[in-house]
Formats: structure tokens, C-alpha cells, sequence
């Protein structure tokens, strides 16, 4: 029996030992783990912290983006060249107007002394001062001032979209699209013009449109600027902004000179190419729908463009309104005016009763026509 026990006990303890060395492998693995674990933590912190050493101390988020500097708005007066340019040397601006009339307006209210009018395809000024703000170490300064005449550049269809029989009127929606000069003679002028120029200055209309034919022009004529860069030489290219054409506004304008700006172009671009879009395919669709539908159609092409349909609609509601007119009786009414310590104030009202007749009445500076 003793035995028997000794036996058995010695083989409990035998079956329970493999459990506590595996209680023990678990319990060492668990612990390096856990080491392992806080291990990376405090080499993560550390490496955080030579990053907020780096940073000067202050943490940095991944999801916070860097501050951008605000860019100046292009009609706001700004230096994209170099100031110190053509030092000591004699520079040409070539300035360009929207039509002939503003480029006079801009050669008089610049010019301090003479002027040497040229006629060539469209008037050249030009005039020897004031100096040029961009460039005011420049020891001579040539002002030459022209103008062009509207947009320099229409938009068309290739010639294999010309045809309205073999080309379906949908297509032309996917159509491309290319630039032809409205005059090949004011592309020749503008480079003529600016061959050589150290400077170009636009002097176009404020708005959209205005924005559109700067870009013409320098589409003609940058590349032929001196230096030859091209594109480059958009550093040398400024834009007046002024609202009025007398001396003073035009010389606020040239001493504040901005950018041209591009967005605006572009709008204009786009809408060019709408226009054209949906003004010759919805022609052509409905030229030749109603074709031989009607005797008394007297138009060979009904014409279709975003401008014409509400310019339609006005017209015909207003001979609607005057079909359709019914004369209802009214009071008229003859106001005198005396004179007051205030003479535009109305002191007395005379009322008169004119029926249906028609006349003249004058009172002091009052004139009535009924």
C-alpha cells in the first residue's frame, strides 16, 4: 500500500509538472511581450521627442497643412521683374489699347513733352517720358502706344465640321475647336510693334472680355519681346486697371501697374466656344427641320444663339403688350415752381384736367409734355 501511494503520488506529480512548465514558458513569453512592447513605446517617445526638439519644441500633427503664402490678386500693384533691370541702360514699353481712342487718351495723359504720331494700320504714339516704374534705373525710356481693334482672335470649327449635310448636328458638341485672327493685318501691327520690346503694358477694358484680348495680344507678340524667351517673359508684362481716360486716372493706372489675370481669360474662352457650340448645332437642327414645313418661310437659315433667344423673347412681349393695350382714362397733373430758400422744392401743385388733348405746358423750369 505504501508503495502503491508513494507510486501514485510520484505519478500526479509527474502529470502536473508539464503544466507549470507550460505556466512558466506562457508567463516568460507574456513578460517579454510586454517588454518588447515598452521597448517600442519609449522608443517611439523618444523619436517624438527629437522631433518636437527639432520642431522647436512644439508638436506637429500629420494632418495639419503648412500655411500658404497668399498670393497677390492681379489688380493689385505688384513687381514681377527685376528692379535693378537694364540699369543704366535704354529700355522700350510697348503699351497696347483696346481700341484707337483709349491708346490716344493713354499717349496724352503720359506724354510730358512731344509726340511723334505714326499711321500705320492703327495708330503708334510715341513719346520719350515719363520713367518707368518697374524699371526706374533704366537711363532712357521709349514709349510706344497703339491699340488693337476688339478681340484680336475668333473661334471656328475645323473645316471638316463645315458641311451640314455629312456632319450631324450633335457631333458638333465633341467637336474641337480652333483660333482664326478676326484681321490677319492687327496680329501683323502688334508684332511689328513689339519686336524688340524691353516691356509690354495692356491698357484693356476692366472685365472679362477686356482680360480675354490681353492674352490675344500676347499670344501675338511676347515672343518677339528682347531676350526671346517666350513665356519668360511674363515677368515683363504688366496690366493697367483705371476706370477713367483723363491725365490723372491714366497716370494712377501706369504707376500702380498689376497682371493680367489668367482665370478671367479662360472664362471667356469657355464661353466662346458654348456660344459657338450650341449656336450652330441648334441652327443647323432646326434650319433643316423646318425646312419645307412652312410656304411663308421667307429665312434660309433660322439662326439660334444664347443672346438671341431672350432678345426674341422681349421683342415679342413687347408687341404682345402693345396688341393687346387697352387706353384707360388717367389725371394729369401741372406742377409750378416759386422760388424758395430752396429753389428744387415743390411749394404749390396746380391740377388741371386735360382730357384727351394734347399739348405743351411750361412752368418756371418745369416743362410737361402730355
Amino acid at each position: 500500500k505504501k508503495g502503491g501511494n508513494d507510486n501514485a503520488s510520484n505519478n500526479k506529480k509527474t502529470n502536473n509538472e508539464p503544466k507549470e512548465t507550460k505556466d512558466n514558458t506562457n508567463n516568460q513569453q507574456s513578460k517579454k511581450g510586454k517588454n518588447n512592447s515598452n521597448n517600442n513605446d519609449n522608443s517611439k517617445k523618444d523619436a517624438k521627442g527629437r522631433n518636437n526638439k527639432s520642431n522647436g519644441g512644439k508638436q506637429t500633427s500629420s494632418t495639419s497643412a503648412t500655411p500658404q503664402k497668399p498670393s497677390i490678386p492681379p489688380n493689385q500693384s505688384q513687381q514681377t521683374s527685376d528692379i535693378n533691370y537694364a540699369r543704366g541702360e535704354s529700355i522700350t514699353i510697348f503699351h497696347v489699347g483696346e481700341k484707337p481712342s483709349i491708346a490716344q487718351a493713354i499717349a496724352r495723359g503720359l506724354c510730358n513733352g512731344e509726340m511723334i504720331n505714326r499711321k500705320r494700320i492703327l495708330p503708334v504714339h510715341e513719346f520719350t517720358n515719363p520713367t518707368f516704374p518697374k524699371a526706374p534705373h533704366a537711363k532712357k525710356v521709349t514709349h510706344k502706344v497703339s491699340s488693337v481693334a476688339g478681340h484680336v482672335f475668333s473661334v471656328d470649327f475645323p473645316q471638316q465640321y463645315q458641311s451640314w449635310e455629312s456632319v450631324d448636328p450633335a457631333e458638333l458638341f465633341t467637336a474641337p475647336v480652333v483660333r482664326k485672327p478676326c484681321k490677319g493685318s492687327i496680329v501683323k501691327h502688334l508684332q511689328d510693334e513689339a519686336r524688340g520690346a524691353n516691356f509690354i503694358v495692356l491698357w484693356m477694358d476692366c472685365d472679362r472680355e477686356g482680360e480675354n484680348i490681353n492674352f490675344e495680344v500676347l499670344d501675338c507678340c511676347m515672343h518677339l519681346m528682347k531676350g526671346g524667351a517666350g513665356v519668360a517673359n511674363y515677368d515683363r508684362v504688366y496690366r493697367a486697371y483705371f476706370s477713367a481716360i483723363n491725365p490723372s486716372d491714366i497716370l494712377k493706372a501706369y504707376n500702380t501697374l498689376g497682371k493680367p489675370d489668367k482665370n478671367q481669360a479662360l472664362s471667356v474662352d469657355a464661353r466662346q466656344e458654348l456660344d459657338l457650340k450650341v449656336g450652330v448645332a441648334f441652327s443647323r437642327f432646326q434650319t433643316r427641320f423646318f425646312q419645307g414645313r412652312y410656304g411663308d418661310l421667307d429665312s434660309s437659315v433660322l439662326s439660334y444663339g444664347p443672346c438671341q433667344t431672350p432678345t426674341l423673347g422681349f421683342c415679342v412681349q413687347r408687341h404682345i403688350d402693345i396688341e393687346t393695350f387697352k387706353p384707360e382714362p388717367c389725371e394729369y397733373f401741372a406742377f409750378r415752381e416759386t422760388l424758395s430758400l430752396c429753389p428744387c422744392r415743390i411749394l404749390t401743385r396746380q391740377r388741371s384736367e386735360f382730357g384727351n388733348a394734347t399739348g405743351y405746358l411750361q412752368t418756371g423750369r418745369w416743362n410737361l409734355v402730355f
